[in-house]
């Protein structure tokens, strides 16, 4: 069965320079195959290549079914249009044409289950084809099966790490994404299991966290801040572990106990990374009773953008922590702060 793509696959809309083909007697010409292979193969958003890794490495696995339709033969030449699994068929051929000529291996087993892909056929007049195709493309895309949520996903992936050699790549090959996201949602879920084994914030620690944790470990600064360790997969710095765990934490402000700090991780972690090395702004953060907004302007005011402001803003710097001394050195002043204090009674 010789199986084309079909040239205006709905993922290809948003394509910059797709054109649509019209035509529909030319979808199987070889440059309009070619074209849509091509956009199949190097739009990085369908992730094409882990697809691959994952079918070399577990064999075709018909959990969803391919759907093609029989839209031309030609003296016993007979044509289908691939209208669902246009990815998976695409994986597949350029699998068996890399197994060809000779640049991957794939066991016979798995390759026998490339070969001899189980399909669905529609029948039925041009009109019965077409409001079934709709109809399958409105179920499967749109209405969809509802995948796991990001923390489900992240559980997974650390049972198959732990499992399997602790090895991202192995990881990566069998679930069909890249390593560097695998290792990604390993780290968040032991992040976010280490606050759920924490004396005082464990209570707090729930599975809704996860994304803060996801996006507090793709931000180096807020890693290094965090000083969280590739080894052990844990927060090394306590007093940063605690203020992040304190603003995931609900808190009490004058009797009156409020929401957490942190209400948005895609916005909000990532905002974290401008505040957490500047001092006056993390101060502001860690303070129950400033919201995060103060703490981000603080953050926008100290960004310097030229070497003329260097200066100046170390020096606003060191004014403001002449004029603020922290609240340490009212209570608890050092043999030195007396000796000047009674100096500046006595002068």
């Amino acid at each position: 069965m010789r199986m084309n793509h079909l040239p205006n696959n709905y993922r290809f809309h948003d394509i910059s320079g797709y054109r649509p083909v019209n035509n529909q007697a030319r979808y199987g010409e070889p440059g309009v195959q070619e074209r849509a292979i091509q956009l199949l193969q190097n739009t990085e958003s369908f992730e094409l290549e882990s697809l691959k890794d994952s079918i070399v490495t577990n064999g075709y696995v018909p959990i969803e079914q391919i759907v093609v339709f029989k839209y031309n033969e030609q003296e016993g030449d007979a044509r289908y249009l691939v209208v669902e699994g246009n990815r998976r068929v695409a994986a597949v051929k350029s699998i068996l044409f890399e197994h060809t000529h000779g640049t991957v291996d794939i066991s016979e087993d798995k390759l026998q289950t490339l070969r001899d892909l189980p399909i669905i056929e529609l029948i039925g007049v041009p009109e019965e084809r077409r409001q079934y195709q709709q109809t399958l493309m409105a179920i499967r895309h749109i209405a969809g099966i509802r995948e796991w949520g990001p923390y489900q996903q992240a559980k997974l992936i650390v049972e198959l790490y732990e499992n399997d050699k602790h090895a991202f790549g192995q990881v990566a090959q069998r679930v069909g994404i890249s390593s560097r996201e695998v290792a990604r949602r390993y780290r968040a879920s032991k992040a976010l299991q280490q606050m759920e084994e924490d004396e005082e914030f464990g209570e707090h620690a729930n599975p809704k966290l996860y994304v803060f944790f996801h996006e507090a470990v793709s931000q180096p600064k807020v890693r290094e801040w965090l000083d969280f360790s590739d080894e052990a997969y844990t927060a090394q710095n306590g007093e940063a572990r605690r203020a992040f765990y304190e603003l995931l934490s609900p808190r009490q402000v004058e009797g009156e106990m409020l929401p957490p700090k942190l209400q948005n991780a895609n916005r909000q972690v990532r905002q974290l990374k401008d505040i957490v090395d500047k001092p006056v702004p993390l101060k502001l953060l860690l303070d129950p009773e400033r919201p995060f907004e103060e703490a981000v302007r603080a953050a926008e005011d100290e960004t310097v953008s030229d070497e003329t402001g260097v200066l100046e803003h170390s020096l606003a710097q060191a004014f403001q922590a002449i004029k603020a001394p922290s609240i340490d050195a009212w209570l608890n002043p050092s043999a030195r702060d007396r000796h000047l204090e009674r100096v500046c009674k006595s002068g």
